[in-house]
């Protein structure tokens, strides 16, 4: 007879190079051992959204922990939002800045024992165009890379490295006009970043007053930078550095290019070529295990 507590185990097989044998080894051993029935649902790139959304009503889980990046982890957490889960995540994409914020940095076994702990905190989300972002996301520089790191047939850092050369020798600044409540600000921008949290997944703190649970959000502008220190940002070699950008926090902004369109991106996910951004906070997003 299976036990009334359940948990469901989302895995993206994809994502980044870690083998996912190890996740389902880890997970069923935890599982079991605290007396959880497991369902299991792999990611096929169709449709996961609503199919998460239907077995989250239909088997009702206490827990529904995430193994991928931080895209698979936004759309869980859009499918899981408005039910009584705990998320958990499982850091096994190419990039994992929002496991790294959270300070999920061991091995898979670690992980798990994080994502069935008892420590849990709730987190906001910024909703941009209707459409949920948990961790970072941002038109320009970034943006373009993960499209271009997407489209390539090299996953890891290798992969990673050799995008970002290309990326680098591609990008071209552009125009922005931003919209607060408070001010507006048109500027000359190499990257424009929606930020609900502190770091990429490279390691680099973009957004150093981030906190995922205070109801605001930040809005990173870089502005034209050398080569050099471009390459540094991407590559996670240096932090933040306030001479060349601002940081402001809101609850809302529009974002504007008037004279192009640029790459945009949610949570590692690229969603193409955009003019105009609607952004606003959504507090107490979702419920999330810590260390």
């Amino acid at each position: 007879m299976f036990s009334e507590r359940k948990v469901l185990l989302v895995v993206n097989p994809i994502s980044g190079d870690v083998n996912k044998d190890v996740v389902f080894e880890e997970v069923i051993e935890m599982a079991a051992a605290k007396g959880y029935d497991l369902r299991i649902y792999t990611t096929t790139g169709e449709h996961d959204l609503e199919t998460i959304r239907e077995m989250v009503i239909n088997i009702k889980p206490e827990r529904v922990l995430v193994a991928g990046g931080d895209g698979t982890i936004s759309q869980t957490a859009e499918a899981v939002q408005g039910a009584n889960v705990v998320m958990g995540i499982i850091p096994v994409g190419s990039a994992n800045g929002l496991a790294m914020d959270f300070g999920v940095t061991g091995s898979i076994a670690e992980a798990v024992e994080v994502a069935f702990g008892d420590k849990i905190i709730g987190i906001d989300a910024v909703c941009i165009n209707n459409e949920i972002s948990l961790h970072l996301s941002d038109i320009g520089l970034n943006a373009l890379l993960v499209k271009n790191y997407e489209s390539s047939d090299t996953r890891g850092k290798l992969g990673y490295a050799r995008e970002m050369l290309k990326t680098l020798s591609e990008h071209e600044n552009f125009l922005v006009k931003i919209t607060t409540a408070n001010e507006v600000i048109e500027t000359e921008a190499l990257i424009v970043i929606i930020a609900n949290a502190q770091k990429y997944g490279t390691g680099v703190t973009i957004n150093p007053t981030g906190d995922m649970s205070d109801g605001f959000f930040e809005l990173v502008i870089a502005k034209k930078l050398d080569f050099i220190e471009t390459a540094k940002i991407l590559a996670g070699s240096t932090d933040f550095n306030p001479e060349i950008m601002r940081v402001i926090s809101v609850e809302q902004a529009t974002i504007e290019c008037p004279d192009k369109e640029a790459h945009f991106q949610i949570d590692g996910e690229y969603k193409g070529m955009v003019r105009k951004l609607e952004a606003h906070i959504l507090k107490e997003y979702i419920r999330v295990a810590i260390p």
